[in-house]
């Protein structure tokens, strides 16, 4: 088996391990845009409930209402903060994975880069063997020792 051959097998494995890899990125990053829609949404929530309390207070409303109210708005609070964790443990795995991805693509370039080189080399070797053979073609055809006209 050739050389060129034997490279290119790997580059196959490595391409089957960048599309794997760029497939967990695109995971990754699914899940860190999902993460950060529901953030979003929680931040949007708690903006309008820190209205109603205010609105509430102001209005008058009974003290266990306002309580329940401070209660929900602290509850809502705790769980923002939690997916603000979650949006950064999601996007350092993104960044992660694309790092990942980079080093898998960039091996799998270097392998094609070699076999390439190395289909090269072997293509060059095979056009010298030739001409060599065509170079000595005529000195089989018509040996330089053999008598002229025999």
């Amino acid at each position: 088996m050739k050389r060129s051959q034997r490279l290119q097998t790997l580059v196959k494995l490595v391409q089957l391990a960048e599309r794997g890899a760029r497939e967990r990125l695109a995971q990754a990053n699914r899940e860190l845009h999902r993460r950060e829609q529901q953030q979003q949404q929680l931040e949007t929530y708690e903006q309008e409930y820190a209205t109603r309390w205010l609105e509430t207070g102001r209005q008058g409303i009974a003290g266990t209402e306002l309580a329940q109210l401070g209660a929900f708005r602290a509850s809502l609070a705790n769980t923002l903060a939690i997916q603000q964790r979650a949006v950064g443990s999601a996007r350092e795995q993104s960044a992660l994975s694309a790092a990942q991805w980079r080093g898998v693509r960039n091996r799998q370039r270097m392998f094609e880069d070699l076999a390439a080189r190395a289909r090269a080399d072997e293509e060059r070797e095979a056009a010298r063997r030739l001409q060599k053979l065509m170079d000595d073609l005529p000195r089989r055809v018509d040996p330089p020792d053999a008598e002229p006209g025999i």
